[in-house]
């Protein structure tokens, strides 16, 4: 019998396709499993074909409750007959048309990569052709472009190389039949296809690959600027740090320290910033967002597109006259110093409005934008964030269609993409949580036309990724318009109270309680009284969880887990799916949980084809009890209902307890923060002003007050940062 390995499973067994000589697959009436000898087990990678001849036993067993039937063989001799075929496949279906995955695979199924190449080379149509699916016309463009003895070659020493099978394929369109000679004369361009540097340094040691002392230096340089940067969000690493973090590494490999800097120049890795070093890739972002940045401020009215001619219109008295009929509409009188901020964002053609939560930010702008209706001619006006949670309430805050940072750029970056206007507003909401490299990509697609007006706060969390885009803007010459009065609670809140003493390095246990009792404290850590406190505040319809941390009794994941139990006495329907090897069997999201009718859950990654993103929350409202066109119930998002498939199964998490993180951007009638003491190290001052400005009625603390202190002693993560966007943009703007 021919097999191909399917998927690994524990102790040597492997689930397997059986094989046809042409190729194709045989369909079996139950999955087929292997188990192979220990000495050839780790030779069986996905994709490898192997003869194995024994007797197939019928086994079964219980799995959740239903009954799995298998059939199971063990070779004595297995053979494998060919090496996984993916690289040659992949190049056949790019380069041969009118062979796709499907039938380029099957001819690596049927015959080994040596045996393809000696058919292509004698022209043997015959023998192409017989392979399920390849016509002889086919087969005469397969001979026809078969690769060239150095492409052969070429792909032959990635398949040795034992390099990830993406990684080797994307070499292999990068580079061509020149990979061999670009990989030997520079390994660590593997770093630039996600290998780790360890990786390199033993693909280098197996290749017998020679690498220069100023080669491996400057690999020695860019690892320690990515670890720095993963770890800080800087953009630049300063020297001193450099040598420290490189200096065990240098003396592992033997290598002279002393000249890591300038080997490092001399390749081209990094380039001088004024507080360090940068890798290249930074340092040209950075430089092209200040340039962008810059362009658009200093354009001149009605430059860059015929619809921006309103601009030469836009004198005092037209702002004046749309400011007084947007008055009109509120159930208040504007202060003067919000009128002057709306005014100052409308003349602006780049404008930063910051302040804390509260402080009447959405008020601003929702004026600034019935200024620009008014007067700018039905200028396009596009309204984004960067996690689908805040772009959600961006749309309920101003009753216009907001999305993603990156579901814009999906929209309009690639081939056969429509482009933006060529004049538009852009408002970007959250802007704090804007890393370097979506502003990169964001300002890649817009047009130099293009007014801007970043929404954010400098006290809340900075970006998840590199970089300070928002605060290097608010440091700028760039026009900022700061709002300081909160006017969301009032002064006798003690949410506003609790606050603002964080926000200002201002703190006593006073502020653990209110009048208003609308900020409540407890030490009390056990289940009972975290579950008790949950319910009170209003369950799933109106209170949220939050933590700084995933782990731990008082992680997220322990959190939901003990908040899902509670449904238990009800035993609500769990939700199930269709498994290739077991059948129909309970669903497990990546933290192993189960997910039940009636559960709150969140979305944890963006997907634009489901049209869901990261951080919508909802709720399970139907759990089906059998498949159903390939769907396992309804989850309702935000409002909208929408089936159950795998694709979204694999997006969700349950949602009754969320990482203070994920919470940036939302709002709940009631929220319990709590404050593991385990989890010190993780509380700065950015992080626990966000958890706090959450709640817009209920603010419950749970845990180690001894936290807050030390959190606001520590003050800001943005301090730790380094980063030289701040210095461009003042030589971009100033010159």
């Amino acid at each position: 019998m021919i097999i191909q390995i399917a998927k690994a499973r524990p102790y040597n067994h492997f689930s397997a396709y059986e094989v046809a000589t042409d190729g194709t697959y045989i369909n079996r009436y139950r999955t087929l499993v292997v188990k192979l000898p220990d000495y050839c087990a780790s030779a069986a990678d996905l994709g490898t074909v192997w003869r194995v001849l024994g007797p197939i036993k019928s086994r079964e067993y219980q799995r959740d409750g239903f009954t799995i039937r298998e059939d199971l063989i063990k070779p004595k001799r297995p053979k494998i007959l060919r090496p996984i075929g993916e690289l040659l496949a992949t190049w056949i279906s790019d380069n041969v048309a009118g062979v796709g995955t499907t039938k380029a695979r099957r001819l690596v199924r049927a015959y080994s990569s040596e045996e393809l190449n000696q058919i292509a080379k004698t022209e043997d149509i015959e023998v192409l052709s017989s392979v399920n699916g390849i016509s002889p016309n086919t087969a005469r463009l397969i001979v026809d472009e078969w690769p060239t003895e150095a492409m052969w070659a070429a792909l032959e020493f990635l398949q040795e190389s034992r390099l990830p099978m993406g990684v080797a394929k994307r070499l292999a369109r990068v580079y061509g039949d020149e990979v061999e000679s670009k990989l030997r004369t520079d390994p660590f361009v593997l770093t630039a296809f996600g290998v780790s540097f360890e990786d390199v340094l033993g693909i280098v040691g197996k290749l017998s690959v020679a690498v220069s002392d100023e080669s491996l230096l400057a690999a020695i340089a860019e690892r320690v600027a990515l670890a720095y940067g993963h770890k800080t969000g800087s953009t630049v690493v300063p020297e001193k740090i450099l040598i420290e973090q490189a200096k065990t590494v240098c003396q592992e490999l033997s290598v002279p320290l002393e000249r890591i800097v300038e080997s490092a120049l001399e390749k081209g890795t990094f380039v001088p910033a004024e507080s360090g070093y940068q890798l290249v890739g930074n340092a040209i972002q950075e430089a092209s967002v200040a340039k962008f940045l810059a362009q658009c401020a200093g354009r001149e009215a009605g430059v860059g597109s015929t619809f921006a001619t309103w601009e030469f219109s836009l004198t005092d008295e037209v702002i004046e006259n749309a400011l007084c009929n947007f008055e009109k509409s509120l159930p208040f009188d504007m202060t003067a110093k919000q009128r002057a901020a709306v005014s100052g964002v409308v003349r602006s053609n780049v404008a930063v409005i910051s302040g804390g939560a509260g402080t009447g930010k959405t008020t601003i702008l929702l004026a600034a934008l019935a200024l620009y209706e008014a007067v700018s001619n039905s200028m396009p006006i596009l309204l984004v964030a960067l996690s689908g949670r805040a772009a959600q309430r961006m749309t309920e805050a101003t009753g216009r269609d907001a999305m993603t940072v990156a579901k814009l750029i999906a929209n309009h970056l690639g081939d056969n993409k429509p482009d933006l206007p060529n004049h538009l507003l852009l408002v970007v909401d959250e802007a704090s949580m804007v890393d370097l490299l979506s502003a990169y990509r964001l300002i890649g697609i817009l047009p130099y036309a293009t007014r801007i007006i970043l929404v954010g706060d400098v006290a809340q969390l900075p970006p998840v990724g590199a970089g300070l885009v928002f605060h290097c803007a608010m440091q700028s010459d760039l026009p900022v318009f700061e709002l300081k009065k909160v006017k969301r609670q009032g002064e006798d809140s003690g949410i506003h109270r609790i606050a603002t003493g964080i926000r200002n390095s201002e703190y006593s246990d006073s502020m653990l309680s209110s009048p208003k009792n609308d900020v409540i404290y407890t030490s009390d850590v056990c289940e009972s009284a975290i579950l008790s406190a949950y319910l009170e505040g209003g369950g799933p319809e109106q209170a949220i969880v939050l933590t700084p941390t995933r782990k731990g009794p008082l992680g997220v994941k322990a959190v939901n887990k003990l908040i899902q139990s509670h449904f238990d006495k009800d035993r609500p329907q769990v939700v199930h799916y269709v498994d290739s090897d077991y059948g129909w069997v309970r669903w497990l999201t990546s933290s192993d949980s189960e997910l039940r009718l009636g559960d709150q859950v969140m979305v944890t990654v963006n997907d634009y084809e489901e049209d869901i993103r990261n951080g919508d929350v909802g709720t399970i409202t139907e759990v089906y009890d059998e498949p159903r066109d390939g769907c396992y119930g309804v989850v309702n998002l935000d409002g909208r209902d929408l089936e159950l498939n795998q694709a979204v199964l694999e997006k969700l998490e349950l949602g009754y307890a969320i990482t203070i993180h994920n919470s940036q951007g939302s709002q709940w009638p009631t929220c319990l923060l709590l404050l593991p003491h385990y989890a010190k190290h993780m509380l700065d001052q950015t992080l626990l002003y966000t958890a706090v400005t959450r709640p817009s009625e209920k603010l419950v603390i749970i845990g180690d007050k001894l936290l807050i202190q030390s959190a606001i002693e520590r003050g800001s993560r943005v301090c730790e940062r380094t980063t030289n966007l701040l210095s461009r943009l003042e030589n971009q703007v100033l010159g």
